[in-house]
């Protein structure tokens, strides 16, 4: 509704950025904590992907799944299925996934050469 006392915006612009082939990599550790996590079983795979929000406007997200209905990368590094959505391709173009022991548990860890900033947690970044 237009009360007609103020000015109208235009339509939103949503600028979609453009689809990259992704290249990762896969740490050692990284790979060995996989490792056991599936076992012999390679029908399902590592879904890494970015969702909004955290301290610094985007968080990674990493899940293990069978499939997936978003559209999808699939790439094989070192033996394990890795896919990464279509949509969040140009944040994770080259991003190394490692793993950390922290005297409170460990995790795995992004290291994103795309990334202008990250928060001190590790798990967001701009």
């Amino acid at each position: 509704m237009d009360c007609g006392t103020c000015e109208t915006t235009g339509p939103m612009v949503v600028v979609q950025p453009d689809e990259i082939q992704v290249e990762l990599t896969m740490s050692d550790k990284a790979t060995e904590m996989l490792q056991q996590a599936f076992g012999d079983d390679r029908s399902h795979a590592l879904l890494v992907g970015v969702l909004s929000g955290g301290c610094s406007g985007y968080m990674y997200d990493l899940q293990i799944v069978e499939t997936t209905d978003t559209a999808c990368q699939e790439l094989t590094i070192n033996g394990f299925r890795v896919l990464v959505p279509s949509a969040s391709s140009h944040l994770l173009n080259g991003i190394e996934i490692d793993y950390v022991d922290r005297m409170m548990g460990g995790g795995f860890k992004i290291n994103n050469p795309n990334a202008s900033s990250s928060c001190g947690c590790g798990e967001s970044f701009a």
